[in-house]
């Protein structure tokens, strides 16, 4: 999944929580499992490339994503 559905998708999650609505433990589940790829793929790329400007991005890109999971992570314990 895109980074951009990936953050839309999260967006969406969080909303719905924050409007009181409950979430469903299957829907977090999935979230945090496709959070968990991006992440290792992420770490990958980080550590195979050499260009600084890649390498920025992936890590401003990885720190939000582990940021999502983090906050997942919360909201699973929250239902």
């Amino acid at each position: 999944m895109k980074f951009s559905k990936l953050v839309d998708k999260f967006e969406k999650i969080v909303g719905k929580h924050k409007q009181g609505k409950r979430i469903k433990p299957q829907k977090l589940a999935n979230l945090q499992k496709l959070l968990g790829e991006k992440i290792s793929r992420y770490q990958a790329r980080l550590d195979a490339t050499k260009d600084s400007g890649k390498r920025k991005k992936l890590e401003t890109r990885l720190r939000v994503v582990n940021a999502q999971l983090k906050k997942s992570g919360k909201l699973s314990a929250a239902d």
